[in-house]
């Protein structure tokens, strides 16, 4: 369901000051504004928002209002610009503060503290503030204030140990997945922070780290180590079909009873009495000879065939999608996952919808607001700022 153009949601109630920039903070916030709530996005005056400049760029042309990571990264909010080094302009925002429920933010550990707007100083206007800063390596310990990005996470964190070929380098997981990770993790813990302040009437400093995140996005590995089982990164068990891959899972996911069938839909039935694959022990010992096998029928059938065939014979299996397959899947199309939205900028955009469904509660879905946007609504409506205030807040005095 999608709700365009009004404020119904869980969160309609709640108000929330986005104070973050790049990609896990706005994340965090994004899923806020999709419940519903009012997401106040801060901005430096005539930048913006470091997203703003990231790449993709519609059509390769330059100007603020053409990121694509920035148009999916700040849908439903409102943009306001203030420059928080000035301290009118910082007044300003401990005022928003004030009447806020949730900020969110992602500067160096004491920066917004040096400015007055730290959590304890705006913890003495607002006892009631959900502060959330989410950063590399947290708030405490000798990390605290090394740089960091999606990469240093996903390596520091040891997720990269534990991905690629056993006798090649590590590998990053595609895509920034570290942060938009810790951009949910984020979320989840402001959404528990707020439930402890309806239940027992506090605020308090939610504080994310990134290598805590990727942390434990791996612990299986840390688990494992502590029991005598070495972490190690293994071959993949991908083979090839027709038109792309596939992943079979038949070392170790078919169920018992199932091996005589999968080997007879392979066309090789004396596997089925074959020591080497009778058991999945077997099997997942005998791995790479398994998918030679396995390979060579997979290779003359389309990806989709050999999944539901497999997933028949309930054993584990899954095909490696690519964007296309993914928007068309028959999953994701019954569930209605994906959302047109029309973009005064982009045209009409297909956005994916929440990772989460609550009842009938429906996700609203806006597009990102251009740089200053609601600056006379907030600013001026809210604050009291005079035209020639505002004038000297956003390009050509836009509002």
């Amino acid at each position: 369901m999608i709700v365009m153009g009004n404020n119904a949601g869980v969160l309609s109630d709640i108000k929330v000051l986005d104070l973050s920039q790049g990609v896990a903070g706005p994340f965090c916030a994004k899923f806020l504004a999709g419940l519903g709530a009012e997401v106040i996005k801060v901005e430096p005056p005539f930048t913006g928002d470091s997203s703003r400049q990231s790449e993709p760029i519609m059509r390769g042309e330059s100007g603020l209002e053409r990121s694509a990571l920035f148009a999916y990264l700040n849908t439903s909010k409102k943009s306001i610009t203030l420059d928080l080094e000035t301290p009118g302009q910082a007044e300003s925002v401990r005022r928003l503060a004030q009447e806020s429920d949730i900020l969110v933010e992602s500067f160096a550990p004491g920066y917004l503290e040096s400015l007055g707007l730290g959590y304890n100083s705006l913890a003495e206007i607002n006892p009631g503030l959900i502060y959330v800063s989410v950063t590399p390596f947290g708030q405490s310990g000798p990390y605290r204030d090394y740089k960091g990005s999606d990469i240093v996470a996903q390596a520091i964190g040891a997720l990269m140990y534990t991905v690629g070929l056993p006798d090649r380098e590590p590998l990053k997981v595609g895509g920034e997945s570290a942060l938009y990770t810790t951009g949910i993790s984020a979320f989840s813990a402001a959404m528990l922070a707020l439930h402890v302040r309806d239940a027992q009437g506090y605020g308090q400093h939610v504080d994310i780290s990134a290598m805590d995140v990727m942390t434990v996005a791996q612990i299986h590995s840390s688990i494992n180590e502590q029991f005598g089982h070495t972490p190690v990164r293994r071959p993949t068990n991908l083979v090839r079909a027709k038109d792309g891959w596939v992943s079979p899972g038949l070392e170790s996911g078919v169920q018992q009873g199932t091996w005589p069938k999968v080997c007879q839909l392979m066309g090789v039935p004396e596997f089925a009495e074959d020591p080497r694959f009778t058991t999945q022990e077997a099997r997942r010992a005998n791995q790479q000879e398994l998918l030679v096998v396995v390979g060579n029928w997979a290779a003359t059938k389309p990806k989709e065939e050999i999944y539901h065939t497999l997933q028949a014979l309930r054993t584990i299996t899954g095909y490696v999608a690519t964007v296309e397959d993914l928007l068309v899947a028959q999953q994701m199309v019954d569930r209605e996952f994906f959302k047109p939205l029309p973009d005064p900028m982009f045209g009409e955009v297909t956005h994916p919808g929440a990772p989460f469904r609550m009842g009938d509660d429906p996700w609203r879905l806006l597009p990102a607001p251009n740089l200053g946007d609601h600056n006379e609504e907030i600013l001026g409506g809210r604050l009291g700022f005079s035209r020639e205030d505002l004038s000297q807040l956003a390009p050509e005095g836009g509002e």
